[in-house]
């Protein structure tokens, strides 16, 4: 059978299958119950209802798009027409191709080589993208499309946001219960003697050991919020351990393929959402390079959400 992919064999695979999964918010706070999609529709409404009518936007990492429709509505409330153009590395189910809001939306565009000429663009945006690039590289490519006194608006992980606390969390909770992924080699194994008509001895062997592995798995679950996707994900195993017989062997080992796969991807987004996490140090890093590619910083703050909770480092740049 197959098995997850590695970021080496398809880079950006994890935001591939993310966003082809019909994604249409760019990052959620996940704090747990009761906690909404952070919504940052006043800032981009704001920021793009200032732009003169006609003005080429570019969204950096665009995703599903979420922000470059945000560009759309701003100009259609005010009676004003954009030209509005996403662009991320990931494959996007549609590339090139115009979104539900008019945009167009471009998949693998890397943002350090951006396929657009010199001075193009009036402004840009990112929520929660640029800091996963090469932030020199896509610091000048940005510098270079946009037109002098071009305007940019970034949303950028904050090493100390809900959000990073959140997947910080999160990404512990499901290596302290799945650890080495020994619980899903037993669930391959239990089906795989089913599907190779093994001695019945040795079959019921390998159903016992897969059970009693959902066993220790669940014996590692704790009750606090961090907990809540591994849970999803053990109450899965389980079923899948308690009912063997009621699954045809072939499909039931399509379905752990799937699962892995899927759980590879969360996981390796986690990993690389910590790592784009901007903490202080960082962000005045990011700074000095933006300065170097000619874009004066004209805002640095701290974003929050109407709960007060952190959510992002705030920063504007012109184009010199």
């Amino acid at each position: 059978m197959s098995r997850a992919p590695t970021p080496a064999k398809r880079p950006g695979w994890q935001w591939t299958e993310y966003w082809r999964g019909g994604h249409p918010e760019v990052m959620t706070i996940g704090a747990g119950p009761g906690r909404e999609a952070f919504d940052a529709a006043s800032v981009w409404l704001g920021y793009f209802g200032a732009f003169p009518a006609g003005a080429r936007l570019l969204d950096l990492a665009t995703g599903g798009g979420q922000v470059a429709a945000f560009a759309s509505a701003a100009g259609g409330a005010a009676g004003k027409s954009f030209e509005v153009i996403g662009v991320d590395h990931a494959e996007l189910a549609a590339p090139g191709g115009p979104g539900a809001s008019g945009c167009v939306l471009m998949g693998s565009v890397a943002l350090e080589k951006l396929p657009f000429p010199s001075a193009h663009f009036d402004g840009a945006s990112s929520q929660f993208g640029i800091e996963y690039a090469d932030t020199r590289q896509a610091l000048a490519e940005l510098a270079r499309v946009l037109k002098p006194g071009g305007q940019a608006l970034m949303l950028i992980h904050h090493a100390d946001s809900a959000i990073t606390r959140s997947t910080a969390g999160q990404a512990a909770a499901y290596d302290r219960v799945f650890g080495d992924g020994g619980v899903i080699r037993q669930a391959r194994r239990a089906f795989n003697a089913h599907l190779n008509r093994l001695p019945a001895d040795a079959t019921r062997a390998a159903e016992e050991a897969f059970r009693e592995a959902v066993r220790r798995t669940a014996g590692r679950l704790e009750s606090t919020p961090a907990f809540a996707p591994a849970r999803y994900l053990v109450g899965y195993l389980t079923d899948l351990a308690e009912r063997i017989a009621a699954y045809d062997p072939a499909s039931a080992l399509a379905r752990i393929d799937a699962f892995e796969f899927g759980n590879a991807s969360w996981r390796q987004r986690h990993r690389s959402q910590l790592g784009a996490a901007m903490d202080g140090a960082a962000l005045e890093t990011f700074l000095q390079r933006a300065a170097r590619a000619g874009l004066t910083p004209t805002e640095r703050s701290e974003a929050r959400d109407d709960r007060g909770e952190l959510v992002a480092w705030r920063v504007g740049l012109r184009r010199e």
